[in-house]
């Protein structure tokens, strides 16, 4: 119980001296000052550096993974976790993973590897992630964390366009929609030079097929998209009054129409999936979208919860262990498909 107080007073007196030595910092290489701030987290990050994995897809490092169960499930981020999986522990050796689970929602999946003896992190009994509050996420590599903050919002749901499940990384038209009454969507607005423009659709084409299958509503239609990237081509087909027209589009990305999108992506890579989640704490570390699915720590060494996306060029996000403990119940007990759409 004495050496966390110690610990916080070295993490303050740390940062008061890294702040009284910017001059020093401005001769330096520019990483020096981050290193040695990462440094003074050390000790905030051991006690979980061991419940931390990197999650590989098709042999590509894909998310950080957060180990739930000395037996082998391991929370991560889902979205995009395609091909065959693996989970690289901290020393180094490799494992096939198995879904087990996925909630769309949280997009979070529970993955299963065939070890024993892990040690799971264990999530802080309630959301203390206090406004202004350094936080810290742990990788695999090193006993310093791979990025620090604070924290710049408490717990919250999400609203308007932020509570919407979209996935920029997908395919994109280029288009405003509305449901109709039958079958199909209806197109309300089409952008300039996007992938709907220059493959000819107009205002009022219903859309009713996308690669020969039937497009019931919005949400299914944005489901379709799921499955493309950027650059595939796909067949339309569309309905303008009396006419059914088969329409070959490009896709294109969302960065060729929303302005907010590109220059929100300047501050560096964005997490495909960063809208549509229960709730979040919002912080200011720059987490690269691949080092999400790990958790996230205070100076005291709690568990706040799963890092989740790389939202903006200064905001990341995190799902409060409030809201990922029952989800992570609900998965272990098999009530959601292991099929990520």
């Amino acid at each position: 119980m004495t050496t966390r107080p110690v610990q916080l007073f070295a993490v303050t007196m740390g940062l008061l001296i890294a702040t009284a030595n910017i001059s020093l910092a401005l001769t330096a290489p520019p990483d020096k000052g981050k290193e040695r701030l990462l440094t003074l987290f050390v000790d905030v990050v051991s006690p979980v550096l061991d419940s931390v994995v990197r999650i590989q897809s098709d042999g590509k490092d894909a998310y950080l993974g957060t180990i739930v169960t000395d037996n082998g499930y391991i929370l991560t981020k889902g979205s995009e976790l395609r091909g065959d999986l693996s989970c690289v522990l901290r020393d180094g050796t490799s494992y096939d993973a198995k879904r087990v689970g996925y909630h769309k929602p949280s997009d979070l999946v529970l993955l299963k590897i065939d070890m024993d003896n892990l040690k799971p992190i264990s999530f802080a009994k309630e959301d203390i992630g206090i406004v202004g509050n350094w936080v810290a996420v742990p990788g695999i590599k090193s006993s310093e964390p791979i990025a620090v903050g604070v924290v710049s919002a408490p717990a919250r749901k999400l609203y308007g366009e932020q509570a919407i499940i979209e996935n920029v990384n997908k395919g994109y038209l280029g288009i405003q929609m509305a449901d109709t009454e039958d079958d199909g969507v209806k197109i309300t607005k089409v952008m300039a030079d996007t992938a709907a423009s220059k493959a000819g659709m107009k205002v009022n084409d219903i859309i009713s097929e996308v690669a020969g299958k039937s497009v019931k509503d919005r949400d299914s239609l944005m489901e379709m998209l799921e499955n493309y990237k950027p650059s595939e081509s796909i067949t339309v087909r569309v309905k303008r009054g009396s006419d059914e027209l088969s329409l070959k589009v490009l896709l294109g990305t969302r960065t060729d129409f929303d302005r907010g999108a590109f220059q929100n992506s300047m501050g560096g890579a964005l997490s495909g999936r960063r809208t549509g989640f229960p709730a979040v704490i919002q912080h200011d570390t720059v987490l690269k979208p691949t080092d999400c699915g790990g958790p996230l720590v205070d100076l005291e060494g709690h568990v706040l919860g799963i890092n989740i996306a790389r939202a903006g060029r200064v905001e990341s996000w995190t799902i409060p262990g409030s809201v990922v403990k029952p989800i992570l119940k609900d998965l272990m007990a098999g009530k959601y498909s292991n099929i990520i759409k």
